[in-house]
């Protein structure tokens, strides 16, 4: 009997001690993002024909939007350390706004739009940090793949500049996240983040019949809760 609590008592150390070692979880949120672009500026429209036609366009970055992401991580910890790898799908929204403007002779139309633009795309954070406590400071690289890409314009503005306008054409790219957490009762885990692009979203935009270079970037504010098992 002595012999049996014994490996009972060893057993539920050797549990507690790797609950305290690895841990994993799942957690979800709201992201602010705002799109950093390299302005398109005063660009010719090109025609079904590859023509200018005396019609431009500017693109500039606007407003932030609200958006969310849900996943799951796993936390190392090793004394005051700890290593956190993260897999999340988020859905990002931001704004941009369309400056369209066409030139007959003495007279000049210009029209002006905000368009509202989303990217659902797959997140993969590694943090790497500090915990004082309950609390955590942290951070790590992030590396996105993107999903899908859409820009919503009215008809009027798609009938000036054509159909389609894709503003994400990377696949992949890179950022890094700082930030600070708390643990509560070491289920419940609180993050606050700043993430900022190291690459590009995309390079270019398309428009119709035409194709602007651009430098687009995506920084965020993220705030989640998460639930350690």
């Amino acid at each position: 009997m002595k012999k049996i609590l014994i490996a009972a008592a060893l057993l539920l150390s050797a549990n507690v001690a790797m609950c305290q070692l690895f841990a994993v979880g799942v957690k979800g949120g709201l992201n602010s993002t705002k799109l950093k672009m390299k302005d398109v500026a005063a660009t010719a429209i090109k025609d079904a024909q590859g023509q200018e036609t005396n019609k431009s366009l500017m693109m500039e970055e606007a407003s932030s939007d609200l958006g969310f992401h849900v996943g799951g991580f796993a936390r190392i910890n090793a004394l005051v350390m700890f290593v956190q790898p993260e897999i999340y799908y988020t859905n990002m929204s931001s704004h941009i706004k369309i400056n369209y403007t066409e030139s007959e002779g003495s007279n000049v139309i210009s029209k002006s739009e905000t368009a509202d633009v989303k990217n659902h795309r797959i997140d993969i954070p590694v943090i790497v940090g500090a915990k004082f406590g309950p609390a955590r400071l942290g951070l790590g690289p992030v590396a996105s793949f993107n999903l899908k890409s859409d820009t919503k314009v009215s008809d009027q503005m798609k009938d000036q500049i054509g159909a389609g306008l894709d503003n994400a054409k990377n696949t992949a790219s890179f950022a890094m996240q700082v930030g600070a957490g708390l643990d509560i009762l070491k289920k419940v885990t609180l993050d606050l983040r700043y993430e900022f692009g190291l690459s590009k979203l995309g390079d270019e935009v398309s428009a119709g019949n035409n194709t602007f270079k651009t430098d687009q970037r995506a920084n965020s504010f993220i705030a989640s809760i998460g639930f350690m098992f």
